[in-house]
């Protein structure tokens, strides 16, 4: 299915949220196509800084609309899935498309073992963010799967890190990644 991109350094991935400020002509086209029967877009990076090739996203639908106080058109989106994508165009108004395939979903064979307090540092985390008690549906702090993803959204890692990280097959490589990085972060209680 060819959809529109929106590439941006956010990064959200199946399952999670996030909302944008939509304001110029093109992304304001591309919320029209995307909620054309709920079709979506792709929230994508580029493969590399200045450049304007993209190959992989994820697919993502419009949960909510809002007019914002400046006037401005506020969406809440929804990670759907991981896509590949080939057949890259842009429009006139320099909006780009492209074909998207869906990737397979990521696996979590087995649930580490380890016992630390990941999910609990996320818990600290989220509830400081207004956009998540909107959605109390949201949460699922005890699905390994679901805390992996939500840390790799909060991570700061590059353009290029977060492809590699939509590219990377092997959930458990990601999940390895997580616990490392997560264990070395301190949380101070509010």
């Amino acid at each position: 299915m060819r959809l529109p991109l929106f590439p941006l350094e956010l990064f959200v991935l199946p399952g999670g949220l996030s909302k944008l400020r939509i304001f110029e002509p093109r992304y304001l086209r591309l919320v029209s196509i995307a909620s054309e029967e709920a079709k979506g877009f792709v929230l994508c990076q580029p493969l590399a800084e200045g450049h304007t090739e993209f190959n992989i996203g994820v697919h993502c639908q419009i949960e909510d609309f809002e007019q914002l106080e400046d006037g401005m058109l506020g969406i809440t989106i929804r990670g759907i899935k991981r896509v590949d994508l080939s057949d890259t165009s842009q429009a006139d108004d320099k909006l780009y498309s492209a074909f998207a395939q869906a990737k397979p979903n990521w696996q979590l064979e087995e649930p580490p073992a380890v016992e630390d307090d990941l999910s609990e540092k996320l818990q600290q985390v989220l509830t400081q963010h207004e956009l998540y008690e909107q959605h109390p549906d949201f949460f699922a702090y005890d699905d390994e799967y679901w805390v992996v993803l939500r840390w790799l959204e909060l991570l700061p890692f590059s353009s290029k890190a977060k492809n590699q990280i939509l590219f990377e097959d092997d959930f458990s490589t990601l999940d390895n990644l997580v616990h490392q990085l997560v264990s070395e972060i301190t949380i101070g209680h509010r």
